[in-house]
Protein backbone atom coordinates (compact mmCIF):
# COMPACT_ATOMS: atom_id res chain seq x y z
CA UNK A 1 0.00 0.00 0.00
CA UNK A 2 2.83 2.38 0.85
CA UNK A 3 4.61 1.67 -2.44
CA UNK A 4 1.48 2.57 -4.42
CA UNK A 5 1.16 5.81 -2.47
CA UNK A 6 4.78 6.75 -3.22
CA UNK A 7 4.33 5.95 -6.91
CA UNK A 8 1.18 8.04 -7.08
CA UNK A 9 2.89 10.99 -5.35
CA UNK A 10 5.84 10.95 -7.77
CA UNK A 11 3.50 10.67 -10.77
CA UNK A 12 1.44 13.62 -9.52
CA UNK A 13 4.54 15.75 -9.11
CA UNK A 14 5.67 14.86 -12.62
CA UNK A 15 2.30 15.90 -14.07
CA UNK A 16 2.49 19.25 -12.26
CA UNK A 17 5.89 20.10 -13.72
CA UNK A 18 6.11 22.08 -16.94
CA UNK A 19 7.48 20.01 -19.84
CA UNK A 20 10.00 22.73 -20.66
CA UNK A 21 13.27 23.29 -18.82
CA UNK A 22 15.23 26.51 -18.50
CA UNK A 23 14.60 28.74 -21.52
CA UNK A 24 17.61 30.95 -22.19
CA UNK A 25 17.21 33.76 -24.70
CA UNK A 26 18.77 36.68 -22.82
CA UNK A 27 21.62 36.52 -20.28
CA UNK A 28 22.64 39.42 -18.03
CA UNK A 29 26.26 39.52 -16.82
CA UNK A 30 27.33 42.08 -14.17
CA UNK A 31 30.86 43.49 -14.64
CA UNK A 32 32.80 45.44 -12.00
CA UNK A 33 35.93 46.13 -14.12
CA UNK A 34 38.07 44.14 -11.67
CA UNK A 35 39.11 41.71 -14.38
CA UNK A 36 38.03 38.71 -12.33
CA UNK A 37 34.37 39.56 -12.99
CA UNK A 38 35.03 38.47 -16.59
CA UNK A 39 35.20 34.88 -15.38
CA UNK A 40 31.39 34.79 -15.45
CA UNK A 41 31.69 34.85 -19.23
CA UNK A 42 33.41 31.43 -19.22
CA UNK A 43 29.93 30.02 -18.52
CA UNK A 44 27.72 32.73 -20.03
CA UNK A 45 29.24 32.60 -23.52
CA UNK A 46 28.98 28.80 -24.04
CA UNK A 47 25.41 28.91 -22.70
CA UNK A 48 24.54 31.70 -25.13
CA UNK A 49 26.11 29.81 -28.04
CA UNK A 50 24.23 26.61 -27.19
CA UNK A 51 20.87 28.38 -26.80
CA UNK A 52 21.25 31.06 -29.49
CA UNK A 53 20.89 33.67 -26.74
CA UNK A 54 22.06 37.26 -26.39
CA UNK A 55 24.28 38.63 -23.61
CA UNK A 56 23.90 42.04 -21.98
CA UNK A 57 26.61 43.49 -19.75
CA UNK A 58 25.79 45.70 -16.77
CA UNK A 59 28.03 47.80 -14.55
CA UNK A 60 26.70 49.44 -11.39
CA UNK A 61 28.66 52.52 -10.39
CA UNK A 62 28.97 53.08 -6.67
CA UNK A 63 30.57 56.52 -6.97
CA UNK A 64 32.85 58.14 -4.41
CA UNK A 65 31.21 61.02 -2.60
CA UNK A 66 33.03 64.33 -2.42
CA UNK A 67 31.86 66.57 0.42
CA UNK A 68 31.49 70.28 -0.33
CA UNK A 69 31.11 73.00 2.30
CA UNK A 70 27.93 75.06 2.02
CA UNK A 71 28.10 78.89 1.94
CA UNK A 72 27.03 79.19 5.59
CA UNK A 73 30.01 77.03 6.59
CA UNK A 74 27.93 74.80 8.80
CA UNK A 75 26.65 72.16 6.36
CA UNK A 76 28.09 69.89 3.69
CA UNK A 77 26.52 68.29 0.65
CA UNK A 78 27.61 65.24 -1.38
CA UNK A 79 28.96 65.85 -4.87
CA UNK A 80 29.06 62.97 -7.36
CA UNK A 81 31.43 63.25 -10.35
CA UNK A 82 29.23 64.09 -13.33
CA UNK A 83 31.08 62.12 -16.01
CA UNK A 84 31.35 58.84 -14.08
CA UNK A 85 28.55 57.08 -15.97
CA UNK A 86 29.89 58.22 -19.35
CA UNK A 87 33.37 56.88 -18.59
CA UNK A 88 31.96 53.57 -17.30
CA UNK A 89 29.69 53.21 -20.34
CA UNK A 90 32.59 53.77 -22.73
CA UNK A 91 34.71 51.17 -20.93
CA UNK A 92 31.84 48.66 -20.86
CA UNK A 93 31.25 49.11 -24.59
CA UNK A 94 34.93 48.38 -25.23
CA UNK A 95 34.77 45.23 -23.10
CA UNK A 96 31.67 44.01 -24.94
CA UNK A 97 33.47 44.37 -28.30
CA UNK A 98 36.63 42.76 -26.94
CA UNK A 99 35.07 39.84 -25.08
CA UNK A 100 31.77 38.94 -26.75
CA UNK A 101 31.35 37.35 -30.19
CA UNK A 102 29.45 39.62 -32.59
CA UNK A 103 26.29 37.53 -32.69
CA UNK A 104 25.92 37.45 -28.90
CA UNK A 105 26.05 41.15 -28.03
CA UNK A 106 22.83 42.78 -26.85
CA UNK A 107 23.01 45.78 -24.48
CA UNK A 108 25.58 47.50 -22.32
CA UNK A 109 24.01 49.15 -19.28
CA UNK A 110 25.44 51.43 -16.60
CA UNK A 111 23.47 52.27 -13.46
CA UNK A 112 24.23 54.03 -10.19
CA UNK A 113 23.28 52.78 -6.75
CA UNK A 114 23.36 49.57 -4.75
CA UNK A 115 24.87 46.86 -7.00
CA UNK A 116 22.51 44.04 -6.00
CA UNK A 117 19.38 46.19 -6.24
CA UNK A 118 20.32 47.61 -9.61
CA UNK A 119 21.27 44.25 -11.16
CA UNK A 120 17.98 42.70 -10.03
CA UNK A 121 15.99 45.67 -11.33
CA UNK A 122 17.80 45.64 -14.68
CA UNK A 123 17.27 41.89 -15.11
CA UNK A 124 13.55 42.36 -14.56
CA UNK A 125 13.34 45.34 -16.92
CA UNK A 126 15.20 43.44 -19.65
CA UNK A 127 13.17 40.27 -19.00
CA UNK A 128 16.46 38.38 -18.69
CA UNK A 129 16.16 34.60 -18.47
CA UNK A 130 19.38 34.17 -16.50
CA UNK A 131 21.91 36.22 -14.52
CA UNK A 132 25.50 34.95 -14.63
CA UNK A 133 27.91 36.61 -12.21
CA UNK A 134 31.28 36.00 -10.62
CA UNK A 135 31.33 35.89 -6.83
CA UNK A 136 34.11 36.51 -4.34
CA UNK A 137 32.27 36.64 -1.00
CA UNK A 138 33.16 38.68 2.08
CA UNK A 139 34.04 38.00 5.68
CA UNK A 140 33.51 39.51 9.11
CA UNK A 141 30.43 41.02 10.77
CA UNK A 142 29.43 43.00 7.66
CA UNK A 143 29.42 39.77 5.64
CA UNK A 144 27.35 38.01 8.31
CA UNK A 145 24.64 40.64 8.59
CA UNK A 146 24.34 41.88 5.02
CA UNK A 147 25.60 39.08 2.81
CA UNK A 148 27.57 39.50 -0.39
CA UNK A 149 26.26 41.17 -3.52
CA UNK A 150 26.00 37.75 -5.16
CA UNK A 151 23.87 36.39 -2.31
CA UNK A 152 21.50 39.37 -2.41
CA UNK A 153 21.05 38.90 -6.15
CA UNK A 154 20.35 35.19 -5.56
CA UNK A 155 17.83 36.13 -2.89
CA UNK A 156 15.78 38.63 -4.89
CA UNK A 157 16.22 37.96 -8.63
CA UNK A 158 13.09 37.04 -10.59
CA UNK A 159 15.08 34.62 -12.77
CA UNK A 160 17.65 31.87 -12.14
CA UNK A 161 21.13 33.00 -11.10
CA UNK A 162 24.38 31.24 -12.01
CA UNK A 163 27.29 32.17 -9.73
CA UNK A 164 30.86 31.48 -10.86
CA UNK A 165 33.46 31.45 -8.09
CA UNK A 166 36.46 33.61 -8.97
CA UNK A 167 39.51 31.43 -9.61
CA UNK A 168 43.14 32.46 -10.13
CA UNK A 169 43.93 29.99 -12.92
CA UNK A 170 42.55 27.81 -15.71
CA UNK A 171 40.16 29.32 -18.26
CA UNK A 172 40.02 32.47 -16.11
CA UNK A 173 43.59 33.41 -17.02
CA UNK A 174 42.77 33.15 -20.71
CA UNK A 175 39.97 35.68 -20.24
CA UNK A 176 42.19 38.02 -18.26
CA UNK A 177 45.00 37.83 -20.82
CA UNK A 178 42.61 38.12 -23.79
CA UNK A 179 44.29 35.12 -25.42
CA UNK A 180 42.29 33.54 -28.24
CA UNK A 181 39.98 31.70 -28.12
CA UNK A 182 38.56 33.41 -25.05
CA UNK A 183 35.88 30.84 -24.35
CA UNK A 184 35.18 27.18 -25.07
CA UNK A 185 32.39 26.48 -27.54
CA UNK A 186 31.06 23.60 -25.45
CA UNK A 187 29.63 23.82 -21.96
CA UNK A 188 32.36 23.05 -19.40
CA UNK A 189 30.26 20.64 -17.32
CA UNK A 190 30.77 16.89 -17.11
CA UNK A 191 29.24 16.22 -13.68
CA UNK A 192 26.16 18.13 -12.49
CA UNK A 193 25.00 17.80 -8.89
CA UNK A 194 21.28 18.30 -8.17
CA UNK A 195 20.26 18.30 -4.48
CA UNK A 196 16.73 16.87 -4.24
CA UNK A 197 14.69 17.06 -1.02
CA UNK A 198 11.70 15.28 -2.63
CA UNK A 199 9.70 18.54 -2.83
CA UNK A 200 8.12 20.01 -5.97
CA UNK A 201 10.54 22.94 -5.84
CA UNK A 202 13.61 20.73 -5.90
CA UNK A 203 12.14 18.73 -8.75
CA UNK A 204 12.00 21.93 -10.76
CA UNK A 205 15.74 22.27 -10.21
CA UNK A 206 16.12 18.76 -11.61
CA UNK A 207 13.96 19.76 -14.55
CA UNK A 208 16.36 22.65 -15.20
CA UNK A 209 19.43 20.43 -14.87
CA UNK A 210 18.30 17.77 -17.35
CA UNK A 211 18.57 19.88 -20.55
CA UNK A 212 21.89 21.31 -19.34
CA UNK A 213 23.19 17.76 -18.90
CA UNK A 214 21.90 16.84 -22.36
CA UNK A 215 23.66 19.85 -23.92
CA UNK A 216 26.99 19.03 -22.26
CA UNK A 217 26.67 15.21 -22.20
CA UNK A 218 27.12 15.35 -18.42
CA UNK A 219 26.35 12.83 -15.70
CA UNK A 220 23.64 13.86 -13.23
CA UNK A 221 24.30 13.25 -9.54
CA UNK A 222 21.06 13.34 -7.54
CA UNK A 223 21.69 14.06 -3.86
CA UNK A 224 19.30 13.80 -0.93
CA UNK A 225 20.60 14.98 2.43
CA UNK A 226 18.96 13.47 5.52
CA UNK A 227 19.29 16.00 8.32
CA UNK A 228 19.14 14.11 11.65
CA UNK A 229 17.09 15.60 14.46
CA UNK A 230 19.33 16.40 17.45
CA UNK A 231 18.00 16.13 21.00
CA UNK A 232 19.35 17.15 24.38
CA UNK A 233 20.48 14.45 26.83
CA UNK A 234 21.03 14.83 30.57
CA UNK A 235 21.16 17.87 32.80
CA UNK A 236 24.24 19.24 31.03
CA UNK A 237 22.27 19.73 27.83
CA UNK A 238 24.61 17.59 25.73
CA UNK A 239 23.33 17.04 22.20
CA UNK A 240 23.12 13.60 20.64
CA UNK A 241 22.59 13.33 16.90
CA UNK A 242 21.52 9.98 15.49
CA UNK A 243 20.50 9.52 11.87
CA UNK A 244 17.32 7.56 11.41
CA UNK A 245 18.10 4.47 9.30
CA UNK A 246 14.49 4.26 8.17
CA UNK A 247 14.67 7.81 6.81
CA UNK A 248 17.87 7.02 4.93
CA UNK A 249 16.42 3.89 3.36
CA UNK A 250 13.20 5.70 2.41
CA UNK A 251 15.24 8.50 0.83
CA UNK A 252 17.21 5.98 -1.25
CA UNK A 253 14.03 4.38 -2.56
CA UNK A 254 12.34 7.67 -3.40
CA UNK A 255 15.46 9.10 -5.01
CA UNK A 256 15.78 6.03 -7.20
CA UNK A 257 12.14 6.41 -8.26
CA UNK A 258 12.63 10.08 -9.09
CA UNK A 259 15.72 9.31 -11.19
CA UNK A 260 13.80 6.65 -13.10
CA UNK A 261 10.86 8.95 -13.83
CA UNK A 262 12.49 12.34 -14.39
CA UNK A 263 15.90 11.57 -15.91
CA UNK A 264 15.91 10.38 -19.55
CA UNK A 265 17.48 6.99 -20.18
CA UNK A 266 19.97 8.65 -22.51
CA UNK A 267 21.54 10.44 -19.52
CA UNK A 268 23.79 8.78 -16.98
CA UNK A 269 22.68 9.43 -13.40
CA UNK A 270 23.79 8.46 -9.90
CA UNK A 271 21.54 8.71 -6.80
CA UNK A 272 23.33 9.67 -3.57
CA UNK A 273 22.07 9.87 0.04
CA UNK A 274 24.11 11.46 2.84
CA UNK A 275 23.43 12.54 6.42
CA UNK A 276 24.29 15.90 7.93
CA UNK A 277 23.73 19.62 7.45
CA UNK A 278 22.37 20.25 3.96
CA UNK A 279 24.71 23.04 2.82
CA UNK A 280 27.82 21.31 4.17
CA UNK A 281 26.91 17.98 2.57
CA UNK A 282 26.18 19.57 -0.80
CA UNK A 283 29.55 21.35 -0.88
CA UNK A 284 31.40 18.29 0.43
CA UNK A 285 29.79 15.97 -2.12
CA UNK A 286 30.55 18.40 -4.95
CA UNK A 287 34.25 18.42 -4.06
CA UNK A 288 34.51 14.66 -3.47
CA UNK A 289 32.78 13.79 -6.75
CA UNK A 290 34.56 16.37 -8.89
CA UNK A 291 31.33 18.22 -9.72
CA UNK A 292 31.48 21.01 -12.34
CA UNK A 293 28.06 22.55 -11.62
CA UNK A 294 25.50 22.51 -8.79
CA UNK A 295 21.85 23.14 -9.72
CA UNK A 296 19.91 24.00 -6.59
CA UNK A 297 16.43 25.24 -5.82
CA UNK A 298 16.11 27.92 -3.14
CA UNK A 299 13.36 27.68 -0.54
CA UNK A 300 14.51 30.53 1.69
CA UNK A 301 13.82 31.19 5.36
CA UNK A 302 12.65 34.11 7.47
CA UNK A 303 13.41 35.60 10.86
CA UNK A 304 16.63 36.04 12.82
CA UNK A 305 18.02 32.64 11.74
CA UNK A 306 17.62 33.68 8.08
CA UNK A 307 19.31 37.04 8.75
CA UNK A 308 22.35 35.61 10.49
CA UNK A 309 22.89 32.35 8.62
CA UNK A 310 21.20 32.70 5.25
CA UNK A 311 19.39 30.02 3.29
CA UNK A 312 20.96 26.74 2.24
CA UNK A 313 21.23 28.11 -1.31
CA UNK A 314 23.16 31.18 -0.17
CA UNK A 315 25.49 29.11 1.99
CA UNK A 316 26.24 26.83 -0.98
CA UNK A 317 26.94 29.89 -3.15
CA UNK A 318 29.27 31.14 -0.42
CA UNK A 319 31.23 27.89 0.01
CA UNK A 320 31.17 25.98 -3.29
CA UNK A 321 34.21 26.19 -5.55
CA UNK A 322 32.32 25.21 -8.69
CA UNK A 323 29.58 27.27 -10.41
CA UNK A 324 26.16 27.19 -8.71
CA UNK A 325 22.88 27.67 -10.59
CA UNK A 326 20.06 28.80 -8.29
CA UNK A 327 16.47 28.25 -9.40
CA UNK A 328 13.90 30.06 -7.30
CA UNK A 329 10.48 31.67 -7.36
CA UNK A 330 10.30 35.46 -7.85
CA UNK A 331 10.50 37.56 -4.71
CA UNK A 332 10.21 41.27 -4.07
CA UNK A 333 13.45 43.21 -3.76
CA UNK A 334 14.18 44.89 -0.43
CA UNK A 335 16.42 47.88 -0.12
CA UNK A 336 19.87 47.50 1.44
CA UNK A 337 19.70 47.47 5.21
CA UNK A 338 16.03 46.37 5.36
Amino acid sequence: MRKNTKKKTITTRKNRLSPTGLTIRHILVPMDFSGLSRQALTCAVPLALKNLAKISLIHVANPPVVMRTMPDGGMVMPVIPGNLKEVAKSHLDELAIQLLPDGLRAWTIVREGNPANEVVAAAKALKADLIVLSSKGRSGISRMLMGSTAERIVRYAHCPVLTVRRQPGGPAMRVLSSAKPLFPEDLPWRRILVPVDLSLTSLRALQTAVPLAEQSNARLLLLNVVEPNPYATGMEGAVLVMPNEDLVETARQQLGGIAKRFVPKSLASTPLVTCGRAADEIVKTAEEKGVDLIVLSAHGRTGLERLLMGSTAEQVVRQARCPVLIVRKPKGLKQAGN
